[in-house]
């Protein structure tokens, strides 16, 4: 259809409005996490129409959250095409963008997109889609020919637009948008597809009505795939009938130019042998029972005879609103938008949910900060068996498997360990993978395994290296390690040696406390110039709700690897003496009790010693644990205990005062910068059990003392130690590392 023909068929010369709908049924553990990526699109102008289908699962309440954010469509009827056209018509936009509520769009999705729409031709465009591994695609380049088969290209396919081709561009409908008025010009969807096929149709219709499609090559949607109407959690199909029927709908409808009437009933006959194999093969499998076989022959006849017959009827299109009625209001969704925008790749091989120590714990509490303030945040975290790339609290988890590389020689140095390479330039890749699609402002890493050493090989973003325990401060709990001539000229003094190279060669330096930055430039002999910013971590509040234990025991709570540098050893020797004293007192252990001290670990010890049954009865070593499961462990607590030989902040202590209760911490490293003496908690001395016991006996004799040292450790986190004041006592490095990198690339 030409221009003429639509009803406004000036287009705005300004910045075109668009409406983002959403249709969902029965997702709500999905269309959250689509809602708050659309929070970072960075598109100027857009509004959130959800379209809801009759399932009762809580995303009515979901919505509730949102609510003046977007508009809030019912739909009575479990159809995709009744749902789309509710969305058309509630939408204000001069273009209408769908995306699935299982589905996640990049940042620059809807700009580029839109993009498309200053060819005045262009009536639909679409770009790529991801699978659910959010590294292979969905679809890239397709054709669809008009019995509705695909054919897949490995470019843009532009000579099909032509009215009653043979052959046309094809679009997903997960990152898929429309000319509004095209859509409304052409009737919208046809409302006899429930399913499948229904965008197909839409795009047979807007070619052979003369517009044209565009397929982007830049225009990311990751798609996850979540059960639906015709397949269940596992992707097995278990309702044929819309798959057979509409194959033979469509191409009645839109193939009889091309292919005679016996063709397009041989489609559908063709779809339900395809189906039935699979079916009985299914069965063999386990995957389909008996009765589903039966339900399934009895779905294909009857869809082989409806689509026949209800190609004969008038299509069900979407009314086209008479000329001089209103349009409906357009509601601006409020994107965060920021013109200090950063994009920050976060390294850590550590990261929830599978690794829950503190660096993994304090990184992604970080990241997650930065990209609930709008910032662009990519996690680059090892994977256990392939790659993939997950959006989730508003960042996105690239989970990569190491590659091999080979080490690259450097004058002067000890060999880089191939482990250590592998992972920190398989990262460096993945960064650099990202950067071909958007600019990566600043790299973060920890100095722990070196995991940013290939970054400084490369003439790439800024790298800001996070000072936390080294290597030296391990081997002070670990002198046998030292005293190992073979381990450490393999992995120990090259890793010492990688370290210093790191200090000495980042851009920028973060140190979670200053007495970790104190003992580095001790440790390495560094001087960090204007490089060094101390900045202690932040955690969100998880501990507001906890209320005062009801129980009439009194619980002490250490949570940390079974190492020595936790100290296990010298709380393991002070706990006898302590409970025998205080009957009421019990003792939880949790943490990986897997790490062997020489040949057995600190739990093994602990059974093969001569504790009596009494006092064994009332200390529990429940392993590692989920981070719900820690943190009622935290809340249950009367008292919590970090014996550690040394810490570099003390994150577990900082996660105790935020549940209000009193810690035995030791005098040494960052734990004075987070545990006041006599104010939030009692400090020991490290390595010594007779301190450590004395400080614990303090508490267990003074109820109120504990009630006021957690109150007090409560203040402390509220006032210092929130993940804002992280994210903002942050902020000047990161701004100056963005800085630089746009100064470098001017």
């Amino acid at each position: 259809m030409s221009e003429a023909k639509l009803r406004n068929p000036e287009r705005n010369s300004g910045i075109r409005r668009v409406s983002i709908i959403i249709n969902t049924d029965g997702r709500a553990h999905t269309i959250r996490t689509t809602l708050s990526s659309l929070f970072h699109i960075n598109y100027p102008s857009f509004e959130v129409c959800v379209v809801v289908g009759p399932t009762e699962d809580g995303t009515r309440e979901l919505l509730s959250e949102f609510a003046n954010k977007l508009k809030l469509i019912d739909c009575p009827v479990r159809n995709l095409s009744v749902s789309r056209n509710l969305g058309i018509a509630a939408a204000s936009g001069e273009i209408v963008a769908f995306i699935d509520d299982d589905a996640v769009p990049e940042p620059e999705w809807l700009t580029e997109l839109v993009s498309s729409y200053d060819d005045p031709s262009v009536g639909a465009a679409g770009g790529f889609v991801y699978d659910n591994t959010g590294t292979r695609f969905q679809t890239t380049y397709m054709t669809v020919n008009r019995l509705g088969y695909p054919t897949v290209w490995d470019r843009a396919c532009p000579e099909y637009n032509f009215p009653f081709s043979s052959e046309l561009p094809h679009l997903l409908g997960t990152n898929s948008s429309f000319l509004r008025e095209a859509l409304l010009a052409i009737g919208g969807f046809d409302e006899e597809y429930e399913y499948f096929l229904d965008e197909t149709d839409v795009l047979c219709r807007l070619v052979d009505q003369g517009f044209r499609i565009v397929q982007r090559d830049d225009a990311f949607v990751h798609h996850k795939f979540a059960s639906s109407a015709l397949r269940d959690h596992k992707s097995i199909v278990r309702n044929w009938y819309p798959l057979i029927k509409n194959r033979v709908y469509f191409a009645l409808r839109n193939g009889t130019a091309h292919y005679d009437f016996r063709d397009c009933i041989k489609a559908g006959l063709d779809d339900a042998r395809a189906w039935e194999q699979g079916v009985h093969g299914g069965v063999q499998e386990g995957l389909y029972t008996t009765d589903e076989v039966e339900h399934f022959h009895s779905q294909a006849s009857n869809a082989l005879s409806d689509g026949i017959a209800r190609a004969k009827l008038p299509r069900k299109l979407l009314t086209l609103l008479p000329d001089g009625v209103e349009q409906p209001t357009f509601l601006p969704f409020p994107a965060i938008r920021r013109k200090d925008r950063m994009s920050i790749a976060f390294i850590s091989q550590d990261f929830p949910p599978g690794q829950n120590g503190g660096i993994a714990r304090y990184i992604d509490q970080l990241a997650k900060t930065l990209g609930n303030d709008g910032h662009d945040i990519f996690v680059i975290t090892k994977s256990s068996d392939f790659h993939r790339v997950d959006y989730q609290d508003d960042i996105w988890v690239h989970r990569l498997f190491p590659k091999h590389y080979e080490v690259p020689v450097s004058s002067g140095d000890l060999a880089i360990p191939q482990h250590i390479w592998n992972w920190s330039k398989t990262a460096c890749e993945e960064v650099k993978r990202i950067s071909g699609r958007r600019n990566i402002d600043v790299v973060y890493a920890p100095i722990w395994d070196c995991e940013g050493i290939a970054f400084i090989e490369e003439d790439g973003p800024p790298l800001i290296t996070s000072l936390q325990t080294t290597l030296t401060h391990w081997l002070n709990s670990y002198p046998e390690r030292r005293e190992d001539a073979s381990w450490m000229q393999m992995f120990g003094n090259p890793i010492l040696s990688l370290e210093k190279r790191l200090i000495e060669k980042s851009w920028g330096l973060h140190s979670i406390s200053q007495a970790i930055a104190n003992d580095v430039a001790s440790i390495f002999g560094v001087d960090y110039g204007k490089r060094l910013l101390v900045a202690p971590i932040g955690l969100d509040d998880w501990g507001s709700d906890t209320t005062e234990a009801a129980h009439s025991n009194v619980k002490i709570l250490f949570v940390g690897r079974l190492e020595a540098r936790k100290g296990i050893d010298v709380l393991l020797s002070a706990a006898p003496a302590v409970l025998a004293a205080y009957p009421n007192a019990t003792l939880d252990i949790v943490g990986d009790d897997s790490i062997r001290a020489k040949e057995s670990t600190f739990r093994e010890l602990f059974a093969a010693s001569d504790v009596p049954n009494e006092i064994r009865r009332r200390i529990h070593f429940h392993g590692r644990c989920d981070e719900e499961a820690l943190r009622d462990f935290y809340r249950a607590c009367d008292i919590f205990v970090a014996p550690s030989r040394y810490e570099s902040f003390g994150l577990i202590s900082l996660e105790a005062m935020m549940c209000s209760k009193p810690v035995v911490a030791c005098r040494t490293g960052g734990m004075p910068e987070v545990v006041i003496d006599g104010e939030t908690g009692i400090l020991a001395e490290p390595g010594e059990a007779e301190s450590l016991a004395a400080a614990l006996s303090r508490l267990l004799d003074n109820p109120s003392l504990r009630k006021q040292l957690g109150a007090a450790g409560r203040a402390r986190y509220e006032k210092l130690f929130t993940s804002e004041m992280m994210a903002a006592q942050l902020a000047p490095l990161l701004d100056r590392a963005c800085s630089r990198r746009e100064a470098r690339d001017c």
